[in-house]
C-alpha cells in the first residue's frame, strides 16, 4: 500500500454526487468510437482532471471532448471545486468521475493539489496526467498526439496545447482571438519553445509531477514539499512551467494539439485577468530570482516594459518637433505602412477573417496594446509594494 506523505496536500474526498437540481433536460452520451490506437499511447495510462468551479454551461461540452477523442483517458476526473450549481451533477450524467474538494480556499492551484494527492500515488512514472480548464475543448486527436510528444523525448516531462480564442461577436473578445493568434505564432517560429504551459490543455508525465512535488521546500523550488501546484501563486501555470525547467524539465508548445478556450467577454473581466496574470508572472520572477532557468523571462519582461514606452516616447518626438522643427512630407515613409500591415496579418492569421481585417487596420491593436501596457505598469507597482495578492477572475 502507498502511504501519502504527511506534508502533502489532503487528498479530496471521492464522494458520490446527488444529481439533483440537475436541469432537466435528457442528456445523450456520445456513441463509443472505433480506433486504431498506437502502441505508445495504449500501454500509457490517462487521467484527465478538470478543475471547474461553477461550470455547468460548459461542462457537458469538455467532458464530451475527452471522451470523443482517439485516444481517451481512462479516467475523466471532474474536480468540483465549492461549486453551488449543477456542474457535479451534469459531469456524472455524461459519464464522469467527480472529486469535491475539501475546504479549498486557493482556487484551481488547490484544487489541482487535492486531486493529484488522490490519483498520483497509483500511477506509474510513464503515465500521464491532463489537466485542463472546464471551459476549454480539445480536438479529437490531441490525447494522442502528446503522447507521441512525450513518449518521443521523455525530458519534455510536459507539453502545452495550442490555444485558440473561442470566437466571440464582442470587440474585445475579437482582439483577444488576434492576440492569442498572433502570440502562438511567436510560439511555432520560436520551435514550440515555451514561458508558460497554457492552462487551457496540458500534459505531464507522472514523473515530472512527482519530482516537482519532491523537490518543493529545498533549495530547488518555494512552496512546501508535496505541492505540485504552487497555492500562493496568482499564476499557478506559469510557476509550475518555472518549476519544472528547474529541475531540468524541457516542456513545449506542441502545434498539432489544439485546444479551443474561453476569452473575457468585458473590458472589466479582461483587465482583472490581465492584472492577475502580469502581477503573478512579475512575482514569480522575483520569487525564482536571475537564475539561467529564468533570465529569457527576465528579458522578456524588461523588453515588455520598454516597449510600453515607445508611444509616449513618440508623443514627446512628435511634440518636439512641431513645436521647433520644420516638417517635411516624405513619401517615402508610406512605404512602412504595407510592412507593419502584412506582418500583423500573418501572424494573426489563424484568426478568422474579421480578425485579419481588424489586424490590418493596426490601429486597434495598437491602441489595445497600449491599454494592455497600463495595466502591466500596475501589476508592476502592486509587486514591488507587495501585499496581499487577490484572485479577481
Amino acid at each position: 500500500m502507498r502511504h501519502r506523505d504527511p506534508e502533502s496536500p489532503p487528498a479530496a474526498e471521492l464522494v458520490p454526487v446527488s444529481r439533483t437540481g440537475a436541469p432537466a433536460r435528457q442528456v445523450v452520451l456520445p456513441e463509443p468510437r472505433r480506433v486504431a490506437v498506437d502502441p505508445v499511447a495504449q500501454a500509457v495510462g490517462i487521467v484527465a482532471l478538470v478543475p471547474a468551479h461553477n461550470e455547468q454551461s460548459g461542462i457537458i461540452a469538455t467532458v464530451r471532448s475527452l471522451q470523443e477523442q482517439t485516444r481517451p483517458p481512462d479516467r475523466i476526473v471532474v474536480v468540483a471545486d465549492n461549486c453551488t450549481d449543477a456542474t457535479a451533477a451534469l459531469a456524472l450524467a455524461v459519464g464522469a468521475e467527480v472529486i469535491t474538494t475539501a475546504g479549498n480556499v486557493h482556487r484551481k492551484a488547490g484544487a489541482l493539489n487535492q486531486a493529484l494527492a488522490a490519483v498520483l500515488p497509483d500511477l506509474q512514472d510513464d503515465d500521464v496526467v491532463l489537466a485542463m480548464d472546464a471551459d476549454s475543448q480539445l480536438a479529437p486527436d490531441f490525447v494522442a498526439t502528446g503522447l507521441r510528444h512525450l513518449a518521443h523525448l521523455p525530458e519534455r516531462g510536459a507539453i502545452s496545447g495550442s490555444y485558440v480564442a473561442r470566437d466571440d461577436r464582442t470587440l474585445v473578445g475579437l482582439l483577444q482571438r488576434i492576440e492569442y493568434a498572433q502570440g502562438l505564432h511567436t510560439v511555432h517560429n520560436r520551435g514550440g519553445r515555451i514561458h508558460v504551459l497554457s492552462g487551457a490543455a496540458c500534459m505531464f508525465t507522472a514523473r515530472a509531477l512527482r519530482a516537482v512535488a519532491t523537490a518543493r521546500g529545498s533549495a530547488l523550488l518555494p512552496g512546501p514539499r508535496g505541492w505540485v501546484y504552487h497555492q500562493e501563486s496568482l499564476t499557478e501555470d506559469y510557476e509550475l512551467t518555472v518549476a519544472l525547467k528547474r529541475i531540468g524539465f524541457a516542456p513545449l508548445n506542441a502545434r498539432d494539439c489544439r485546444v479551443v478556450t474561453d476569452v473575457m467577454t468585458t473590458w472589466h473581466d479582461w483587465r482583472a485577468q490581465r492584472l492577475r496574470w502580469q502581477r503573478g508572472t512579475v512575482e514569480t520572477l522575483l520569487m525564482y530570482g536571475w537564475t539561467r532557468h529564468t533570465r529569457t523571462a527576465w528579458v522578456v519582461q524588461y523588453w515588455t516594459y520598454f516597449r510600453s514606452l515607445v508611444p509616449l516616447l513618440m508623443v514627446l518626438f512628435w511634440a518636439y518637433a512641431l513645436a521647433v522643427e520644420t516638417l517635411t512630407f516624405q513619401p517615402f515613409w508610406l512605404l512602412v505602412v504595407p510592412v507593419f500591415v502584412l506582418d500583423q496579418v500573418v501572424a494573426g492569421w489563424q484568426a478568422g477573417a474579421r480578425g485579419r481585417v481588424v489586424a490590418a487596420l493596426l490601429v486597434p491593436m495598437w491602441l489595445y496594446d497600449l491599454v494592455q501596457s497600463t495595466v502591466y505598469w500596475r501589476a508592476l507597482l502592486l509587486s514591488l509594494r507587495g501585499g496581499e495578492s487577490t484572485w479577481t477572475t
